[in-house]
């Protein structure tokens, strides 16, 4: 399997979200809850608008934080899996 993935994430239409310092709040209607993101689920969040492929997001977390490329892809395609199965990302269509 190659470990390019070029999908785009963007936030879900029903969402809201503010990003407090390095911490986001995300509130989800459908299941009427609030979520605080650490650090790096934060950056994921403010990367995940349309634009940024999960590759691209990977690559820039590597620049940011200490981590690995391999391990960067990984933790952010199965981080943005669980946001889309709860209904707060999705995948952009452009």
């Amino acid at each position: 399997m190659n470990d390019i993935d070029l999908r785009r994430p963007v936030h879900h239409s029903s969402t809201a979200s503010r990003v407090f310092g390095s911490d986001a709040v995300v509130i989800s209607p459908a299941e009427n809850m609030v979520r605080m993101l650490n650090p790096v689920g934060s950056r994921i969040w403010q990367l995940a608008n349309g634009t940024n492929s999960l590759e691209d997001i990977a690559v820039i977390l590597t620049q940011e934080f200490e981590v690995e490329l391999p391990h960067a892809r990984q933790s952010v395609a199965g981080f943005v899996e669980d946001l889309v199965e709860r209904d707060l990302l999705e995948w952009s269509e452009s």
